[in-house]
């Protein structure tokens, strides 16, 4: 990749770790890399010797010189798929999405683990690449990282996940925390969870769905997840301006959405592309004048 702005670099007692070697802007696409190997489940250590067995000595070699959290309990050539693999698909387990096939990526594996990740990886399937995105403005020096586990969970939640999975006890900057600030932040996380849910049930009642993700939103904005997880909820308040012919908070709700899908998942993403067909007509929406019209309110 031209201009790749950033670097591996070894990190005392954590492994190897990519930083930023200069600003990156919100937006900007740190990397977008094909697959090594490809696996679906069940994967094994016979299914991973195959698809190495394809691969050049060169590439066999990147493979193995990936960390392996599985020393002594699993097979090498398991224990590094199941300590690097990265998702071909939607991957927020925190909103029931699942994903049946992985992918070990050379660099992309490289990335490490925050709960406030400023980094948001998406499989496109354009593409047939992973790609990743800044979610919010980088410093040069700065650690690039997404998040493995599920964020909104609170801290001892979230810890015992990625310990079970990845075997380590994060210690990220939002799971540092102690005392009273993480008291806040864990209840800011778990009741972005519970909006969630709760807004799933608001159909017929478009006016307190609004209310309820504009209140994800602040929560989201002061727990530093808004760029990697507000575009959801914007659409949520669109479908919900749309149901009441609500014209132009529709447009306001989907712009937002569309400026979200753009800084998570790239501006080509399946998300944005379907965000700007409807800034350019809400009414093609399905859910478009199904309720009594009323107006809503729009984004901050």
């Amino acid at each position: 990749m031209a201009d790749t702005p950033f670097v591996l670099r070894d990190i005392s007692g954590k492994g190897k770790g990519l930083f930023a070697t200069r600003p990156i802007t919100r937006g900007e696409r740190v990397l977008a890399e094909a697959p090594l190997i490809t696996q679906r489940q069940p994967v094994s250590n016979a299914t991973i010797l195959l698809a190495l067995a394809r691969l050049s000595d060169t590439d066999q070699r990147r493979y193995f010189n990936l960390a392996n959290a599985w020393v002594g309990l699993l097979a090498p050539p398991l224990g590094i798929f199941k300590t690097n693999a990265l998702p071909c698909g939607d991957h927020d387990q925190s909103r029931g999405h699942t994903v049946d096939t992985a992918a070990i990526f050379p660099l992309g594996s490289r990335f490490n683990s925050s709960c406030e990740p400023n980094v948001n990886n998406y499989w496109n399937e354009n593409l047939n690449q992973i790609t990743f995105w800044a979610v919010r403005d980088i410093a040069e020096g700065e650690e690039l990282c997404i998040c493995y586990g599920t964020p909104l969970a609170k801290r001892a939640d979230r810890r015992a996940r990625l310990e079970s999975s990845f075997r380590f006890v994060c210690n990220c900057v939002a799971c540092a925390r102690e005392g009273a600030a993480l008291k806040e932040s864990d209840d800011r996380r778990v009741s972005i969870s519970r909006l969630y849910d709760e807004i799933a049930t608001c159909g017929s009642n478009p006016a307190v769905g609004v209310r309820k993700v504009k209140s994800a939103l602040k929560l989201l904005e002061a727990e530093n997840l808004l760029g990697s997880h507000g575009a959801s909820f914007c659409y949520d308040a669109f479908q919900f301006c749309t149901s009441v012919a609500d014209v132009r908070n529709s447009k306001a709700w989907v712009t937002k959405a569309w400026e979200g899908y753009c800084v998570e998942r790239g501006p080509q993403s399946s998300d944005a592309v379907k965000m700007a067909a409807y800034m350019q007509d809400p009414r093609a929406h399905p859910a478009f004048d199904l309720l009594p019209r009323k107006t809503l309110v729009g984004p901050d």
